[in-house]
C-alpha cells in the first residue's frame, strides 16, 4: 500500500481504519509482562540490516544515517531506538510470512515471532517520546499490535488449507497498514527539513513493516 515517497498523492496519509483502536486495545493481552534482559543493547540501532536467510524487504530499505541529518539533535536517540525497533519487528515478520507462504511450521513459527514481538511492543510503548511525536509512536505501536493480532489469526487459517489470498483478507492487516501510513504523515509533518537520505529511510523503514 506504500507507494514511492516522491508520490505522496498515490496514498492517503491521514486515512485510518474505523476499528483500529478497538482492535489494537484488544490484542494486548498478547504483549508479555516484561521486557527482556538485555532490551537496551537491542534498542541500539544496528550496522547490520541484512534480512533473515531466505527473506527480503519489499523494498528498498537502507539504514539509518548516523547522523540523522535534519533530524533535530534531541530527537536523534528516539528516533534511533524506535526505528531500531520497527527494524527488528520488520525481520520478525519476513521469517513468519515465509512460513505462511511455504505452509509449513506453523504453530513453531508464530511463537518465534510472538516471542520475537511482545519485548519489542513493550519497549516500544514505554518509550518517552520527545514534545511532538506522541501520536506518531501511537500509530506504530498500534500498528505493531494489529499485525500481531492479524498473525494470531493467520496462522490458523493458513494451517487450515487456505491460500494466502484468504490470509491477507484479515482486517487488521489492513488496519496495521493504515496506522503505518498515518505515521509517515506525522514524520513529514514533524520534520520538513530532514534530508533526502534520512526521509528515505525513514519511509522505507515503515513501508517494510508494512503487510500491503
Amino acid at each position: 500500500m506504500f507507494g514511492s515517497p516522491m508520490r505522496p498523492a498515490t496514498w492517503p496519509v491521514l486515512v485510518l481504519a474505523v476499528g483500529a483502536l478497538a482492535a489494537a486495545s484488544a490484542v494486548r493481552p498478547y504483549l508479555a509482562a516484561a521486557p527482556l534482559a538485555g532490551a537496551d543493547d537491542e534498542d541500539v540501532y544496528p550496522s547490520d540490516i541484512t534480512p533473515p536467510a531466505g527473506t527480503q524487504y519489499p523494498c528498498a530499505l537502507k539504514p539509518l544515517p548516523r547522523e540523522l541529518p535534519g533530524i533535530p539533535e534531541a530527537d536523534r536517540a528516539y528516533i534511533n531506538r524506535t526505528y531500531a525497533i520497527l527494524l527488528r519487528a520488520t525481520q520478525a515478520k519476513l521469517v513468519l510470512l515465509k512460513a505462511l507462504a511455504e505452509g509449513r511450521d506453523l504453530p513453531l513459527a508464530l511463537a518465534r515471532y510472538q516471542d520475537a514481538t511482545r519485548p519489542l511492543a513493550l519497549r516500544l510503548g514505554a518509550e518517552p517520546p520527545p514534545s511532538g511525536l506522541a501520536a506518531f509512536q501511537q500509530d506504530v505501536q498500534q500498528a505493531l499490535d494489529l499485525q500481531q493480532a492479524f498473525f494470531a489469526e493467520a496462522v490458523p487459517v493458513r494451517a487450515a488449507g487456505s491460500p494466502m489470498a484468504e490470509v491477507y483478507r484479515i482486517p487488521q492487516g489492513r488496519q496495521a497498514s493504515a496506522r503505518l501510513m498515518s505515521a509517515w504523515g506525522r514524520m513529514q509533518a514533524r520534520y520538513p527539513a530532514w534530508s533526502p537520505d534520512t526521509k528515505d529511510s525513514i519511509y522505507h523503514h515503515l513501508c517494510a513493516l508494512d503487510l500491503f
